[in-house]
């Protein structure tokens, strides 16, 4: 799955002193939201590192699997970026190491980091979860990852969620708590609008019909019961 590159992300990078993003077409999503920030931030959003015009270097790199190139290039432009004077035969070095320590990876990390202990209980390291595109709300640049559900042996279903300044509609067949960690959650049904900031919760019962959304951005936990929530 994709991931997804929100204005909140080209702040930090703003914050961090970074003058550009690595983000593939083939592994990110850009909001344009993201987009207009980077403009005015400066920050510029490329497909590849920038390379200085290349020095005579002789090179043999090792031969590594596609989703580890794709890793790797945002290792080093992590790694260039916190660096001074990167010429073009540093940069390849760099690439070099970078290629031969991950050259026998071949495990793909998990979508949300976790620890599960001999008993059944499951910690899910929240900050480490990365959000999946939403198919449920297609245009909409919603993200989703489920973290707890029947392979766990749960009768819930538990997942991260977050977007910024979009609405979709959607009816519910099961039960459903949402805890918003940021921003603000706007619940809107026939009756009015409910609205949830960090630290709230809100309840929303089975076979509800109702338009989800935020003005702004969220993120946020949602509990579902029964497990089996599409």
């Amino acid at each position: 799955m994709k991931q997804l590159i929100s204005a909140a992300d080209i702040r930090q990078a703003k914050l961090d002193e970074k003058t550009y993003l690595v983000a593939p077409v083939k592994e990110f999503i850009i909001t344009p939201e993201a987009r207009e920030v980077a403009k005015v931030e400066g920050i510029e959003l490329l497909d590849a590192a920038p390379v200085v015009a290349p020095a005579p270097v002789s090179i043999t790199m090792p031969v590594v699997s596609e989703p580890v190139v794709g890793q790797s290039q945002l290792i080093q432009a992590e790694i260039e970026a916190k660096l001074s004077g990167v010429d073009a035969a540093k940069s390849a070095e760099i690439q070099q190491l970078i290629a031969a320590a991950m050259a026998d990876f071949n495990q793909k990390l998990p979508a949300s980091p976790r620890q599960i202990n001999d008993d059944g209980i499951v910690l899910i390291h929240g900050k480490a979860v990365k959000l999946n595109v939403f198919d449920g709300a297609p245009g909409k640049n919603i993200g989703l990852t489920d973290v707890i559900g029947a392979k766990e042996g749960s009768n819930m279903g538990v997942g991260y969620m977050g977007w910024e300044n979009a609405f979709f509609p959607w009816t519910l067949t099961y039960d459903e708590v949402n805890v918003v960690l940021e921003g603000e959650l706007h619940v809107k049904t026939a009756s009015g609008t409910t609205i949830a900031k960090p630290g709230e919760v809100i309840f929303i019962p089975k076979n509800s019909t109702v338009e989800f959304g935020t003005p702004t951005h969220v993120r946020y936990v949602y509990i579902t019961y029964p497990v089996e929530w599409l």
